[in-house]
């Protein structure tokens, strides 16, 4: 797991809910899956557009899928 978990565990503190330490490492990898799956397809959509670099409007572009 890369992301830390203090960042993930604010966040989910917010709800007003105590948060166990097995469901901050679990949003974590949850997190980490949504993330790699969506610059896996920025970088297939920056790439079929000819280009090196993933741009806003690619993250952009993704977002719209999973929402």
């Amino acid at each position: 797991m890369d992301l830390p978990l203090t960042p993930v565990k604010r966040i989910l503190e917010k709800t007003g809910m105590r948060i166990s330490k097995g469901a901050v490492e679990e949003f974590a990898q949850v997190l980490e899956e949504i993330i790699s799956d969506i610059s896996s397809e920025a970088v297939a959509l920056a790439k079929s557009s000819g280009r090196k670099t993933v741009t806003i409007h690619d993250i952009k572009v993704i977002r719209k899928k999973f929402t």
